[in-house]
């Protein structure tokens, strides 16, 4: 018969010399489960004891005597061993006992402890999905009726320790790739040390739930595993904006992190989520109101993409809910705050065209969050000389490609602000220009 030999080094009070412990086993690996080096015991699980041994070597040829303990190491008694030179084995070992060779009570001597794992494995009888639960829309609790006998074992000063069991529950959900801009399939192994209740994230994606192990199973070619299929109903939403706004040199900009700025402001919204599970999509723009901070809905659009051009002066709030097939889930976290400055016109009073070229040599005013424009300039005898329709461009000071003569001016802006309402200012500029020019 073929035996697989794991060995373990000790070094023995009884034997000064390096002397070493081997575990043999008669149909598979033994499994060194844990090393406690502070305990001075090493625990090791065999699948089933026939066939199996320990063996203790030393370079000397005293006489070893053996000894097993079940609770207390100081309670030992002697144990019988064949030997032959320096070797010497012991093949009639017992589960839930340890074995040593030397005394107890010297802290250089070593023990070995021996776990029937054939004994102990775990039986799953049922797997199950808690689907009623207030909270299932965010966490789900799995919930198994197995078996499992804890796995002991006692240090030499008689400490009883439990082995840990590691189960492992495996299942698919979803997750948010962004750099692609899509929800992914993600596969979850989990390991787990309770498996009567297990709580997770609710996955994202109709999925097959399969708890497997201990791990110790596993070595031993003994897994369990059980399964149960689960229909998803938890959603997960992703947005994303951009903003469609390009600044004039002589347009305001509006303080602060969040979006808009100076009106108009073009903003697209996109909205992803974990479909199929996820079906529904609703955008909602709130104002929130100046005096009393309530907000007031102006838009709810239900669809995965929402366009708007932002003109009223304010603070809005943008959110997006995604529910799920069966509106039992929704999720409502994908918020963005977009403020939006109150119009400002600052007119200046003089320019000098033709003169110190790129400083001051356009006639142009300094403004925020104006929707519509119309700038007219006039001799002193009221005659239209130039008109413009974009508030970002100016006048250079010329008619028919000349300049005009320095002076006074008189200009005339019609606008529209963010209240809607149309206005009108009007004044005087003057054209200055050195006396060389």
């Amino acid at each position: 018969m073929k035996r697989t030999i794991v060995q373990i080094f000790f070094f023995v009070w009884a034997f000064p010399a390096v002397a070493q412990y081997t575990v043999t086993s008669g149909n598979s690996s033994p499994l060194l489960a844990e090393n406690n080096i502070n305990g001075r015991i090493e625990v090791y699980l065999l699948n089933g004891l026939a066939g199996c041994g320990i063996t203790f070597t030393s370079n000397n040829s005293g006489t070893h005597q053996w000894y097993k303990y079940n609770i207390n190491a100081n309670e030992a008694v002697a144990v019988s061993c064949n030997q032959t030179g320096n070797q010497s084995i012991i093949t009639d070992i017992a589960d839930g006992y340890g074995y040593f060779v030397g005394s107890p009570t010297d802290p250089s001597t070593r023990f070995v402890w021996i776990i029937d794992y054939s004994k102990y494995t775990p039986v799953f009888y049922n797997l199950s999905v808690d689907d009623e639960s207030d909270d299932r829309c965010n966490y789900l609790k799995i919930i198994t009726d197995a078996e499992a006998e804890p796995l002991q074992y006692y240090t030499p000063l008689g400490m009883k320790t439990s082995l840990t069991r590691i189960y492992h529950l495996a299942y698919t959900t979803m997750k948010w790739d962004e750099e692609a801009e899509i929800f992914i399939d993600e596969s979850v192994n989990m390991p787990v040390k309770t498996v009567n209740e297990i709580t997770i994230e609710a996955p994202l994606k109709d999925t097959n739930f399969t708890l497997s192990g201990d791990e110790f199973a596993e070595h031993f070619g003994m897994s369990k595993i059980i399964a149960t299929n689960y229909k998803a109903i938890a959603v997960k939403a992703q947005a994303i904006h951009e903003q469609q706004k390009e600044y004039g040199d002589n347009e305001q900009k509006v303080a602060g992190d969040n979006l808009g700025g100076s009106a108009p402001v073009d903003i697209l919204f996109k909205a992803y989520a974990n479909e199929p599970v996820a079906a529904f999509y609703v955008w909602t723009i709130n104002k929130i109101d100046a005096v009393t901070g309530n907000p007031n809905t102006i838009v709810r659009y239900p669809d995965k993409v929402l366009s708007y051009k932002f003109e009223n002066s304010g603070s809005y709030i943008v959110g997006l809910e995604v529910i799920d097939s069966k509106s039992i889930c929704v999720d409502t976290t994908q918020v963005f705050t977009v403020d939006i400055g109150e119009t400002d016109i600052q007119i200046p009073n003089f320019f000098s065209p033709g003169s110190s070229i790129g400083s001051n040599d356009e006639f142009r005013i300094s403004y925020k969050s104006i929707t519509s424009f119309k700038c007219s300039i006039f001799n002193r005898w009221g005659n239209l000389l130039y008109q413009w329709n974009d508030p970002s461009k100016g006048w250079d000071g010329r008619v028919a490609g000349k300049f005009v003569p320095t002076g006074v001016y008189f200009y005339v802006i019609e606008y529209k602000g963010t209240d809607g309402k149309a206005k009108t200012k009007s004044g005087n500029i003057n054209i200055l220009r050195s006396k060389n020019e």
